[in-house]
């Protein structure tokens, strides 16, 4: 009997509950709440700007959208919108500026939801503002660009197509024919390096593909780069490209935990040998490595000794220090990279 009266005492306690929680709050599995008061406006965004809650990947639709907050009284909000009721929904900034902006520098834009919902949106500059690379939205503008995508060639001549775009956490991303990837920025990159050659436009853009470019707006000047991991000792080419001029550099870099305090260095491929003379090496350190390193303009030498490095079978360049020395051997991929770089800039020379 005793137990029968405690069971209904806490079915009670719970409906009295469930009655006291505000209008459509719902809870979450960590214990967090996602508010989903009724609407309070209509959805008039005349001419502000209006962005999108964008589509998430699969491993992380279960977090919800969680950069909407119902005041300013707190940094670490914890309201959280459920993705699959919000996912493609518009909303608009209500405001040209944010309302507020916290000690930490985090900003909070008063919104509007096309479902009448209020709130505040919160960003903060330093990670890329409204449209950062973790936000949640991205201008409408954009949004409609990617959903009327309709496929087209890399560049024209090329047979490689651009099939699709899709929006991953606020940027661009193209899937092309053969199954790859390139953000908006390498695409761009690529259609404006390549229309420089018009008569081998389409050999170029493809070629490029394999490449990492960037681009100096100050300058306008695009470097093209083997890819792979800048923490590692190199041996490399790459090049500069202006609308006016294409050109070579080579760099030699040591990298390691401890100084050599470099002064040449030595190439051993198979039966070649040469070493370079003394060298004003520069130099870098952090955290717990050291790296030093020439970058330069290659003579007719230095060619002919990157070739012999990406041909041999053993190739390796001795780092010779103030007291000490390092060797390293050049992998597949860096001889593969100096051929490859060696080609393209055949195709580039104005």
């Amino acid at each position: 009997m005793i137990r029968l009266i405690s069971l209904i005492a806490v079915a009670i306690f719970f409906l009295q509950a469930c009655a006291q929680m505000p209008a459509g709050e719902t809870g979450s599995t960590d214990g967090r709440t996602t508010q989903t008061q009724q609407p309070t406006v209509s959805y008039m965004p005349g001419d502000r700007e209006q962005f999108v809650l964008a589509e998430k990947p699969d491993q992380l639709q279960k977090y919800g959208f969680d950069g909407f907050c119902t005041d300013t009284e707190s940094f670490a909000c914890r309201n959280r919108l459920d993705y699959e009721r919000y996912v493609g929904m518009k909303g608009y900034f209500n405001t040209d500026e944010p309302s507020h902006t916290d000690f930490s520098g985090y900003q909070f834009w008063p919104v509007v939801l096309e479902n009448g919902r209020e709130f505040y949106y919160v960003s903060n500059p330093k990670y890329g503002g409204k449209y950062g690379s973790s936000a949640d939205i991205v201008p409408l503008e954009q949004y409609e660009q990617a959903a009327s995508y309709s496929a087209e060639p890399l560049v024209p001549g090329s047979k490689i197509l651009v099939e699709s775009v899709e929006i991953s956490f606020g940027r661009d991303v193209f899937t092309l024919d053969n199954g790859d990837q390139i953000g908006r920025d390498k695409l761009d990159h690529i259609r404006n390096i390549a229309s420089q050659f018009p008569a081998s436009q389409a050999t170029i853009a493809e070629a490029l593909l394999s490449f990492r470019i960037t681009h100096d707006e100050v300058e306008n000047r695009y470097f093209i780069q083997p890819k792979g991991s800048a923490l590692r000792n190199e041996a490399r080419l790459y090049i500069g490209v202006k609308p006016d001029k294409t050109w070579l550099r080579m760099k030699i870099k040591y990298y390691g935990d401890d100084w050599l305090f470099v002064r040449s260095y030595k190439v051993a491929a198979d039966s070649f040998r040469w070493e370079s003379p003394s060298l004003e090496f520069e130099r870098d350190h952090s955290g717990g490595n050291v790296w030093e390193w020439i970058d330069k303009s290659p003579t007719d030498e230095d060619l002919r000794n990157m070739r012999a490095l990406a041909a041999a079978a053993n190739p390796i360049i001795r780092f010779q220090g103030r007291q000490y020395y390092s060797d390293f051997k050049l992998t597949g991929e860096q001889q593969s990279s100096i051929t490859s770089i060696l080609r393209l800039y055949e195709l580039l020379k104005r």
